[in-house]
Order: structure tokens, then C-alpha cells, then sequence
């Protein structure tokens, strides 16, 4: 067995061959020299050999036999293979195997010993001489019995050097095959004359002209003998060495032609014997070999990769290319090899043409590869060449590139958009599709996107009728996911013509795919365009089949236990459902949906009325996100979109993640430990929020209604942070209103005035690709505090340091509560509100008449986020005031909560203190009473926890000082 490398077999007998060329026939002396091997593997003797000058023959006898089909292991690493090789009979149970790396090297020529210079016998330049002439003779010769003729009169020449040389016999062979039918010549092939022709070729011409003549024979398959005898006559030379790297890809490829493909197989010990004289001028020979070997493809790949990486910066474009092309006709994609040819690509990108550079990478794309330096490479391209690249064909390959991989880079598709902008009057109609649809697709709009829409919609609008149907159709599903609605194509669209002609010309196997995009696109302009009169297509009514991944069904359910907790039970979740207002389609296919109980069925959801009740979940594979896992593409942000039109809230879960949570179930439980991913979004929408919350308070001027401070905070929102969507109702509650905690539903939807002198008390949170910010903030709406409101307020603003002191991981939720209680009552005390033992208030109950709800709660994916009472957390308490805590758990790094104390003066709760002895002996009526309609302060504050404290993301005016000077500005 091989190990690790390739072996030589060799016995003391071995045979020294030689080259196989005419030397041997010229010069008797130097026969024994070369390989007398009989081209039959029943191990027949070579023809004489004549002496020249002389009438006698001294006949070399071939002792060396050779077994047919014999095969051995070679373990490389861990990888072994079974693979053929030429292995001789030298004695009675005794082989070799011809698997060689020693060269054999041509005979010596005869020189001067003055000059060096090779000087020629005279009797050889005699010869020569005669084969000219016999040569010229048999290129007069009309018939194969001419030719015969001419050969039997030389060898039986007395006078001069008789038999004849390769030369002559080569020329007599071709002569033969040009002058007689295919039948004659199956006959003639059996005949002794033909044969001697034959022998002298294989025994005595050179490679190349083997190599030649079998080209010749690749029309002449009914010389089965023939082709076998040159075949074989190949193999032994390369199992011997004397076969170059191109001689040996020449071979593979000549013998597959003359389908011999036992023989192919055994040429792959010649390539690995001469790894080392693989070189950049002769690696793409053997690489477009590779499609011919089978058995033996795997041997030669691996020679080709150690040494592509030594070759690699030498290659020229043209190598490159014929090795990526013989790559994908094999269907391979070796690491080593396509990664060195990756990087070959970026060094080189500034001496590539635009043919070669379009060649490369389809081969690149076509064998399913892409990485860091092919992006660079084409970003450097298209930054150096811009608008100046010529050719249309390349830059629909660098697209197609871009969207098979999902390479969502700026400068590459803004540099295509430039591109279409400037040249769009040359292109070709039919390459529109491939122009437009990697934009929609990646979910990019370039940078100078009203030019290039207008000059799309221009373009389309001219060469309507010269596109496609089902292009037109694939169009117009790219505008929709870029959220632009083309209402100018509309009626040509939906034209009973067009619609002919797209069914009569589609496939009957796509025509499914491009009826569900037609209604997708239907069911977009219908939702999210105002100006469209539709939907202009029938509902689907009849059951139909829809593709779900296999992947998101198995991890659903898996973690369908967890699903139903957060839901509130098996009647509050739906699975795998289609809504009725959306088409049968895979894209609209929600994975889980969770709604109240007692629904009955999915479908009699009505989404219109009841917008952000019910919860849709959708399972995100690897393939929905571009390359570097950030973005969605466009068809998954279309059905957000769509989803959140319809008034579900929407909620994405990573595949990926989910899959690796299978190891770690608890973690899967545990949401409540934010990743750093998430917490870069979760302080960005933090920071958004906080902004529009200073915006309000800019705002803010007595005589304004309560919705207006709500229609600022959406405004800023969404025009400065781009954040469309809220985590909640806004709650912007002034005078008494901000006594109520849950103010601005729908029976309160914020309509009130605001008076001079009111406390507004303004709940908000920003809502960033599902992520939920919630602060609150209190202030006079005339910018300046009375004595009571700093009084309460203060009071507030001291529980909450009180609180953001003392929070860290391993500390209590509950004892956190009951700090912020407790600080709170101790101020109202000094303000003259309250007597008594601050600690027999807080026994007595007395903390929740004032702050009748938690310290705060989990925050993330959802306002209320999940993850307060699981099994095997402490329970919820059953005492006053910490009854109502969203979570009694230890704080760990990495929570993400809300710190919010509140103080509020609620008229039935100040009655129910009042009347419970326990608790009226704490207050100071005469006092309180001038608060009864002051209403409430909240102070609210979005923090994560660390292992050594927090870090609060709300960056807005706290104190009395900073909101008084801001809201001066």
C-alpha cells in the first residue's frame, strides 16, 4: 500500500526505457536502450529491427509482459483510494508496478568533441534522404495497393537502408485511411502489411506523433487494433516516465475521444510522478483533463492541490479561466484551489479585461463560490471603471453574482446603478430583468434612486412589448419589494392580452411560480399603495399545496413547549397558517401566530379591527439574510411589510440561533439575556427614543392637545431614527390623565387639552426591527415646576438614583422594589405628606396606594418582555405592592429592564387609605388634599444590567434644573 505520497516499485531487472524515438531504428546500438515492450497485453515481441547495410535482421526480444486491469490502494491522510496502474511480469511470480518519479532521459546525441555541436552519420543523413522520397512518393499514390507496393519495394531494397522509418510508415497510414472506406480498412487492419505499418509506429515514432496519429483515428473507430496498440503504447511510456505533463493531457483527452477509457484512467501515475514540473504555463492542461478520469480524478485533484497554491500569483487571465472552466464542467470546487484562484482575482483585478473578468466570475458562480476577496476584487473593478465598463454582459454577471450570493455591497450595486443610468439606451431589453431584479431582490435602493427609477420606469415604458411576460412579471415583484408601486403598468399588466400570452408562453413548471408572484404583486399594491384600485385578481378559494421549509417546521416544533408558555396556553398559538386576506403563497405562510384564546379558527382573525393584538412569528433561515447575516432580502422585508400592514405584530427568530439553543435548552428559555447584537439595536432604539421624547418637551406649550405631543413623538421617530412603528400605544396623559397608568387606549385616545400649569406624564418607546424602547418622562407643560410638582417629583427622581445605585447582577428585582418604595415614602415624608415610621408604612401597605404598580419589567422583542416567572424562578408574591411585579428574579449581566417608580394621587385609592386605619395614620390630610388633582410622575428608564451595576440607555433631562433649561431653548 502508498502512503502519504507516491512510490516506486522497481526490481533489479528493471528496463532503463528510453524515449521511443527514431534513434532506436537508426542507431542498433542504442535499441536495448528502449522500452521493447509489445504493445498487446498477451505480451507479444516487437518486429525486427534490420541492421543497417546488412542483409541480416538481429531481433530484440521483448522478456517483459504486462497483467491487464490490475489496481492499487493509495492512502493519502486519511483518504484512500483504489486506483489503476501498468504493472509488469518480469519473472514467474514477480511484478513491478510502473508507478515511477525517476525521468528517462533520450539517448545521447553523437557530438563533436571540438564544438559540441551534433553532427549527423552520413548513413542517417542517407536515410533520411530516402524517406523523403518515399514520402513524396506515397503522397502520388492513389490507392492503398500503391502504397503497399512502395513499402514492400523498400524493404526489400538491397542498395540502401532497408525497412522504413516512423516517418514513412505515419505518412503511409494517413494515406491509407484517406484513400479507402471504412469497411476496406476493417478488412485491411487484419492483413500483415498493415500491421508492420502499425508496429512501426507504436515501436518506433515519438509521443507526439502517437498523440497525432490517434487524433487522426478518433474518425476510424472500427481499428479497434489499432487504436489499442498506440493506446497502450502511451500508457507504458507513461507508467515509464517518458511522457511529458502535456503529452499525458494530450493522451487522456485523444483516448476518451477514442473511447478507451480503462487506458485514461492510467495516466494519473505519469501526472503525479511529475508533480514538480506542473507549472503555471502547463497547470490548466491537466485541470482540463480532469473531466475525462472518473476513477481516477479524485489522485490527480489532490496533486492539483498542493500544487496550485506554489502557482497561483504566476498564472496568467487565460490559465485561470481554462482552470475555473474544466472546475465547473467537473462539478468540483476544491477549497485550496478555488480559494487560491479567489485570491489570484483580487490581486490581479487591475490587469483583467472585462471578457476575462465576466468569464471568471461566472465560472465562480456557477461553481457556487464566493468570499471576501471575490467581493473586494469586483468592488475595486467597478469603484476604478464605473460608468466607463463597457460591456452590458459583465455587469448583468456581476449582478447575478451579487444576488446569487446575496452580496448586498454599496459600491458594487451603486456603481451598476450609475451604470444602467448612463448607458441605458444601449442596452438590450431582454437584459432588464437582470439589470433591475438583484436590487429588489437584496432589498437595496442605491443612492441616486429617483434617476435610476425614473429612468427604469422610461425604459420599460419603450421596450414594454420587446420583454418578456414572465420578465415583466419577475419586474414588477422587484418594484414591490422595493416598496415603489409602477401604477403607469398597471393596466398593461392586467390586460386580458398580456395575460394570454404570459400563460401561452410560460412553461406549464413555472407557470405556478409566476402566478403567485402576479398576485403577490397585487396583494402589495393593494396593501401599501393608496392610489391602487385593486385587488384586481380573485381570492384564492380552493385548497392548495404551499412549500414550508423542513427546517423551520422541525425547529418550531422543537421548541413548541416554549412557544406555547409565552403565548399563554395551546389555545393561544397557531401554527403554519396563510391569513385570509393575503394569497396561498409560501412568502405569506406565517409560522406561528399567537392570538387570543378561544379564536376557533385562524381565519376568522379579523386583522383590521384588531391591529396589535395578535403576534406573528416568523422563523428566518440563513438564506433570508445577505452575506454578512445583517440584512433581510427583499421578499422577507415585503412580508413583514405586509404582515405589519395587516396589523399583526411581527416578531423574527434567527434559525441559526435557534438551532444552536437545541444544545443549550435552557438558554432557549432564558430570553431575558440579551446578545451583543441586541444590544446594539436595543440601545439604538433607546437613543432614537430618547430624541423624540426631547423633541416633545421642545414642543410643549400650554393650549396644545394631548395627540399632537403623540404626533411629534411619531414624527421624529420615524423622519430622524427611522423607526416606523411604536412598541405601544403612546401614553401622553396631562393633568389628572396622568394619574391613569395605562392612559391614551382607545376610550382615552389622547384627546385632551393641556392647561398651563398641568403635569404631563409621557409613556413612549420606539419600536427598531422588533426591538421595544419604553421611557417615560414627566414635566410641566409650561416649562417650569411649581413647589408640589417638584415636591413629588423629586421624590420620584430619588427612588429611581436610589435604585440605579444599587442594581447589579446578583441582586434581588424584589429588594430593588422595595428600595425605590421605600426611598419614595421616606421624601413624601419630608415634604409633610406623610408621618410616621417609614418601615411601619411599608408593612402597612402604604407604598401601593402611591405607586400601584412594579418597579419595571424585562424589555426586548416585546414592551412586557417574556421571561418573569418561569419554572424554576421565584414566584410571584402575594404581598401589597410587590403583588404586581412583573419578575421577582436575582438580576444577572446582560438583563435588559425598565426602572420606572411612579407617584401617583389616584382619587379611589387616597379614599381606600383614608378608611383603612392601618394606613390613614400615616397621612397628613390637610396636606394631601391639595394634591387630589395633580394626578402623576413617572420616571422611567431603560437599563442593562452588569456585573458591577448598569448602563442606562435613556438619554433625556432628568433633573428639575436640566428640564427647566431645556425646555427653555
Amino acid at each position: 500500500m502508498f502512503r502519504c505520497g507516491w512510490y516506486s516499485l522497481r526490481s533489479s531487472h528493471g528496463v532503463v526505457g528510453g524515449s521511443g524515438a527514431s534513434w532506436a531504428y537508426y542507431f542498433p546500438q542504442f535499441a536495448a536502450r528502449v522500452c521493447p515492450f509489445s504493445s498487446k497485453d498477451g505480451g507479444d515481441e516487437p518486429p525486427p529491427i534490420t541492421e543497417s547495410g546488412s542483409g541480416t535482421t538481429s531481433t530484440t526480444t521483448g522478456s517483459k509482459k504486462f497483467v491487464r486491469n490490475a489496481t492499487i490502494l493509495v492512502q493519502q491522510g486519511c483518504d484512500i483510494q483504489e486506483l489503476p496502474v501498468v504493472v509488469r511480469k518480469i519473472a514467474e511470480d514477480e511484478f513491478v508496478s510502473f508507478v515511477s518519479n525517476k525521468i528517462i532521459t533520450a539517448p545521447p546525441a553523437t557530438s563533436s568533441s571540438s564544438t559540441g555541436e551534433i553532427t549527423i552519420p552520413s548513413d542517417l543523413q542517407a536515410a533520411l534522404e530516402s524517406d523523403k522520397e518515399i514520402i513524396k512518393s506515397i503522397d502520388g499514390c492513389h490507392s492503398t495497393k500503391g502504397v503497399l507496393s512502395l513499402l514492400a519495394e523498400r524493404e526489400a531494397d538491397e542498395s540502401g537502408a532497408g525497412g522504413f522509418g516512423p516517418a514513412v510508415a505515419i505518412r503511409a497510414l494517413e494515406k491509407i485511411l484517406k484513400v479507402e472506406s471504412l469497411l476496406e480498412l476493417k478488412e485491411l487492419e487484419e492483413t500483415e502489411p498493415f500491421e508492420r505499418i502499425v508496429n512501426c509506429i507504436v515501436f518506433h515514432a515519438d509521443s507526439k506523433a502517437i498523440l497525432d496519429m490517434l487524433d487522426e483515428l478518433r474518425s476510424y473507430l472500427e481499428l479497434p487494433k489499432t487504436i489499442d496498440m498506440m493506446g497502450n503504447e502511451l500508457v507504458y511510456r507513461c507508467s515509464e516516465n517518458a511522457l511529458s505533463i502535456e503529452e499525458c493531457c494530450d493522451a487522456i483527452e485523444v483516448l476518451t475521444q477514442c473511447r478507451r477509457p480503462e487506458m485514461v484512467e492510467k495516466f494519473w501515475s505519469g501526472i503525479a510522478d511529475q508533480e514538480k514540473s506542473i507549472t503555471e504555463r502547463n497547470v490548466h492542461f491537466v485541470f482540463s483533463s480532469l473531466p475525462y478520469l472518473k476513477v481516477s480524478r479524485r489522485a490527480v485533484l489532490t496533486v492539483l492541490e498542493r500544487r496550485i497554491p506554489q502557482l497561483w500569483w504566476q498564472m496568467s487571465p487565460s490559465v485561470t479561466i481554462e482552470v475555473l472552466q474544466a472546475l465547473v464542467a467537473c462539478k468540483l470546487s476544491p477549497y485550496r484551489v478555488i480559494h487560491a484562484l479567489a485570491r489570484w482575482l483580487n490581486t490581479n483585478i487591475h490587469a483583467v479585461a472585462e471578457d476575462e473578468l465576466g468569464a471568471i466570475l461566472e465560472a465562480f458562480t456557477n461553481l457556487a463560490y464566493s468570499d471576501a476577496q471575490i467581493e473586494r476584487a469586483i468592488e475595486r473593478y467597478v469603484k476604478a471603471k464605473g460608468v466607463k465598463i463597457s460591456s452590458q454582459n459583465l455587469i448583468v454577471t456581476i449582478l447575478r453574482h451579487c444576488e446569487e450570493f446575496r452580496l448586498r455591497n454599496a459600491h458594487i450595486l451603486n456603481g451598476c446603478c450609475e451604470f444602467f443610468i448612463a448607458n441605458f439606451n444601449q442596452l438590450e431589453p431582454s437584459y432588464l430583468k437582470a439589470l433591475f431584479c438583484p436590487f429588489g431582490y437584496l432589498d437595496f435602493v442605491p443612492t441616486n434612486a429617483t434617476k435610476f427609477f425614473d429612468t427604469l420606469n422610461m425604459f420599460l415604458d419603450l421596450h414594454f412589448a420587446k420583454i418578456r411576460p414572465t420578465d415583466t412579471i419577475d419586474i414588477m415583484f422587484a418594484y414591490v419589494c422595493l416598496e415603489r408601486f409602477p401604477l403607469n403598468f398597471v393596466n398593461r399588466i392586467f390586460n386580458p392580452y398580456f395575460l394570454d400570452v404570459l400563460h401561452a408562453k410560460t412553461r406549464p413548471e413555472r407557470l405556478d411560480a409566476v402566478r403567485g408572484k402576479l398576485k403577490v404583486f397585487d396583494t402589495g399594491l393593494t396593501l401599501e399603495c393608496a392610489d391602487y384600485d385593486g385587488p384586481l385578481l380573485p381570492r384564492d378559494h380552493s385548497a392548495k399545496a404551499v412549500f414550508h421549509d423542513g427546517r423551520i417546521k422541525r425547529i418550531i416544533n422543537y421548541i413548541t413547549t416554549e412557544l406555547e408558555e409565552l403565548a399563554g396556553g395551546p389555545e393561544c398559538m397557531t401554527k403554519y397558517s396563510v391569513l385570509q386576506h393575503l394569497p396561498v403563497n409560501s412568502l405569506y405562510l406565517v409560522d406561528v401566530i399567537f392570538h387570543p384564546s378561544g379564536l376557533g379558527n385562524i381565519f376568522s382573525l379579523n386583522t383590521m379591527k384588531e391591529r396589535n393584538i395578535n403576534v406573528a412569528i416568523l422563523v428566518q433561515l440563513p438564506e433570508y439574510f445577505d452575506s454578512t447575516g445583517k440584512y433581510l432580502i427583499g421578499p422577507q422585508v415585503m412580508r413583514i411589510r405586509h404582515l405589519r400592514r395587516l396589523g399583526l405584530k411581527v416578531v423574527t427568530l434567527r434559525f441559526d440561533v435557534l438551532y444552536k439553543l437545541k444544545i443549550h435548552p435552557q438558554e432557549l428559555r432564558d430570553r431575558v439575556i440579551k446578545s451583543p447584537a441586541e444590544i446594539e439595536v436595543l440601545r439604538y432604539v433607546a437613543r432614537v427614543s430618547s430624541d423624540a421624547h426631547k423633541a416633545v418637551m421642545k414642543a410643549m406649550a400650554p393650549g396644545m392637545h394631548e395627540y399632537q405631543a403623540e404626533a411629534e413623538f411619531l414624527r421624529h421617530s420615524y423622519a430622524v431614527g427611522g423607526c416606523r412603528h411604536v412598541s405601544y400605544t403612546c401614553i401622553c396623559g396631562a393633568g389628572t390623565n396622568s394619574a391613569i397608568l395605562h392612559y391614551g387606549h382607545a376610550g382615552s385616545p389622547n384627546d385632551c387639552a393641556i392647561r398651563d400649569g398641568d403635569m404631563c406624564l409621557f409613556d413612549m418607546g420606539a419600536n427598531y426591527g422588533g426591538y421595544a424602547a419604553d421611557i417615560t418622562c414627566s414635566f410641566p407643560a409650561n416649562g417650569k415646576f411649581t413647589d408640589d410638582q417638584k415636591l413629588i417629583y423629586n421624590a420620584v427622581l430619588a427612588a429611581r438614583d436610589a435604585v440605579c445605585g444599587a442594581a447589579r447582577e446578583g441582586v434581588s428585582w424584589v429588594d430593588m422594589h422595595l428600595l425605590a418604595n421605600r426611598v419614595m415614602l421616606e421624601e413624601l415624608r419630608k415634604g409633610q405628606l406623610l408621618q410616621g415610621d417609614v418601615d411601619e408604612m411599608m408593612e402597612a401597605g402604604l407604598n401601593a396606594i402611591f405607586q400601584p404598580h412594579g418597579l419595571g419589567h424585562f424589555l426586548g422583542l416585546d414592551v412586557h418582555d417574556v421571561g418573569g416567572y418561569l419554572p424554576g424562578c421565584p414566584e410571584r408574591s402575594s404581598k401589597a405592592g410587590v403583588n404586581r411585579l412583573r419578575t421577582a428574579r436575582t438580576l444577572k449581566a446582560g438583563m435588559y429592564l425598565t426602572i420606572e417608580p411612579g407617584c401617583y394621587f389616584i382619587e379611589p385609592l387616597l379614599n381606600k387609605a383614608y378608611a383603612d386605619p392601618t394606613m390613614s395614620k400615616f397621612l397628613v390630610k390637610e396636606n394631601l388634599d391639595r394634591f387630589r388633582n395633580f394626578g402623576g410622575v413617572r420616571i422611567e428608564d431603560d437599563v442593562l444590567i452588569t456585573k458591577t451595576g448598569i448602563e442606562n440607555f435613556t438619554l433625556v433631562p432628568r433633573t428639575v434644573d436640566e428640564i427647566e433649561a431645556w425646555m427653555a431653548k
